[in-house]
């Protein structure tokens, strides 16, 4: 497990922990329904790395898709528009970084010739979130208590923003000399998701949410990678975190 990993994980689970010793102390009923939420969180994204760009860096570069796979930490909004939907507004981030050296190639003494490889993806989301269960009840009229165990499914859709970097010492293929450059490329696709998962309540206002999403994305490339087929941003995503009702 990457340092990566376990530090989300880590964060999840101190979160956790405090919001559990702080229910013991809590009322078990709110003033009202909830009209949203905010939702902090982080996990792992598995990308699908497919696609031509991917098939060079793999023949040419000791990478592989694994290598593309990076910790994701993200954030939701949410309002209620109904007693089992919400309508989500997020924003994450992911940034993997992978050291890699030439397959067929060496430096004049023998040595790898090195280069690193970054993939920072950013997207900007809407969604649909559908609860199986009423979010919780009214058992008067000031008292309203959140449904312990939530599960969800939802989807949508957006824009994603990606940075691709390469760094390093590079090979030129028409006379095989070495030199040390940057290759980059920028710029927006679009993006559609589903997800599922569950809210488990530890407070009445606090919740811990677990998830399961994958997202379908690709974008042009441009700048140093120009020729390459659309960039394939896809990949599946587990996350957890704390949900705040307001």
């Amino acid at each position: 497990m990457r340092p990566a990993q376990i530090l989300s994980l880590t964060m999840c689970a101190l979160l956790s922990a405090t919001l559990l010793r702080a229910q013991a102390t809590s009322p078990d009923f709110l003033f009202g329904a909830p009209r949203g939420s905010v939702t902090i969180r982080g996990g792992f994204h598995v990308a699908s790395a497919s696609g031509d760009v991917f098939d060079f860096f793999s023949d040419t570069l000791t990478l592989q898709g694994s290598d593309f796979n990076a910790p994701v930490f993200g954030v939701d909004v949410s309002w209620s528009i109904h007693s089992r939907i919400d309508l989500l507004g997020s924003i994450d981030f992911s940034k993997g970084r992978s050291s890699s050296e030439y397959r067929d190639f060496e430096e004049n003494d023998g040595t790898p010739i090195l280069q690193q490889t970054e993939l920072t993806k950013t997207p900007l989301t809407g969604s649909v979130k559908l609860y199986v269960v009423p979010k919780g009840r009214a058992i008067s009229r000031f008292a309203y208590v959140p449904t312990k165990i939530r599960p969800y499914v939802g989807g949508g859709g957006g824009l994603i923003h990606y940075r691709l970097l390469q760094q390093g010492d590079f090979v030129d293929f028409v006379d095989l000399s070495i030199f040390t450059g940057e290759f980059s490329s920028s710029g927006w696709g679009g993006e559609l998701h589903a997800f599922g998962g569950v809210d488990i309540r530890l407070s009445p206002r606090y919740y811990l949410s677990v998830e399961g999403r994958y997202v379908w994305a690709n974008a042009t490339l441009s700048g140093d990678f120009v020729g390459f087929d659309p960039v394939d941003l896809s990949g599946f995503q587990t996350t957890a975190g704390v949900q705040i009702q307001f």
